[in-house]
């Protein structure tokens, strides 16, 4: 039946996905806690625009008032830590949905059934990218519910244009994650190198503005894409969230003609 490989998938990483929804909701409630202090201190705006510029580009301390909902979420959650965990959990899940089953050997009997090597790959990022939008889904719901009553004034168009963007990013380096599995077989090697590649790519995007020979990489990195709009200030933006697709897209192409061509035995 079709679907039933990913929701397969879903029902043994429930338990797992209810401790990250309850820690990405903790860590909202926490953050969101911290703002009527913040709010209220007028000097540090002004502290936080006196960083040297690498320490701002480095952690995405953006030239938002720091004060504003905008400034804080950006520089609080959306900079470095919501993106982080969400890319975790994504390439996680992507090096455990083909790699991570054919080094525990389920691999084999999956395939001896009437079930294609694609349809494996396909219900694998399929399970992976559900998972990485369910936590954005409870985390977009925990800033919503959370930012009225800290008298956090931002609109929710807003908030769910930042959640998406963090969460299309982290299922673009899952599919990545999911595509190097399919090619070598061996978990570690997909985790590994889908973290470098965000890691890489996230280095020469904040850095650029630093490095003159990184600032032309910019565009083409992924986090660009993502924290370049900017979208708790100025909402989502369309061309930016399509590239952040196309990553995926890549990811899932290179996934389907890796495990074509790979002899796994059956």
């Amino acid at each position: 039946m079709p679907g039933s490989l990913a929701l397969d998938a879903l029902r043994r990483l429930r338990r797992g996905m209810a401790w990250w929804a309850l820690g990405l909701v903790a860590l909202a409630a926490l953050q969101l806690g911290v703002y009527p202090t913040v709010r209220d201190m007028s000097d540090l705006s002004e502290l936080v625009r006196d960083y040297p510029d690498a320490l701002k580009e480095l952690f995405g301390i953006g030239d938002l008032d720091y004060t504003s909902a905008a400034g804080y979420l950006g520089t609080e959650l959306f900079g470095l830590v919501v993106p982080l965990l969400l890319v975790i959990v994504a390439v996680s899940a992507g090096a455990r949905g083909f790699a991570g089953e054919e080094e525990q050997g389920h691999l084999e009997t999956i395939l001896t059934l009437p079930v294609g090597r694609r349809r494996v790959v396909l219900e694998g990022l399929a399970a992976m990218a559900a998972e990485v939008a369910v936590l954005g889904a409870v985390l977009l719901a925990a800033l919503l519910v959370g930012a009225p009553l800290v008298g956090m004034h931002i609109a929710s168009s807003h908030l769910a244009a930042a959640v998406l963007a963090a969460v299309l990013l982290a299922i673009g380096f899952g599919s990545v994650a999911m595509a190097v599995g399919a090619a070598t077989g061996r978990r570690a090697v997909a985790t590994g190198a889908a973290a470098a590649l965000a890691l890489a790519a996230y280095l020469v995007d904040s850095l650029g503005a630093l490095v003159p020979w990184l600032h032309d990489l910019g565009p083409f990195t992924p986090f660009h894409h993502y924290a370049a709009p900017e979208p708790l200030r100025n909402g989502a933006s369309l061309p930016h969230l399509a590239a952040l697709l196309a990553l995926t897209a890549a990811g899932v192409v290179a996934a389907v003609v890796a495990v074509d061509r790979r002899d796994i035995g059956t």
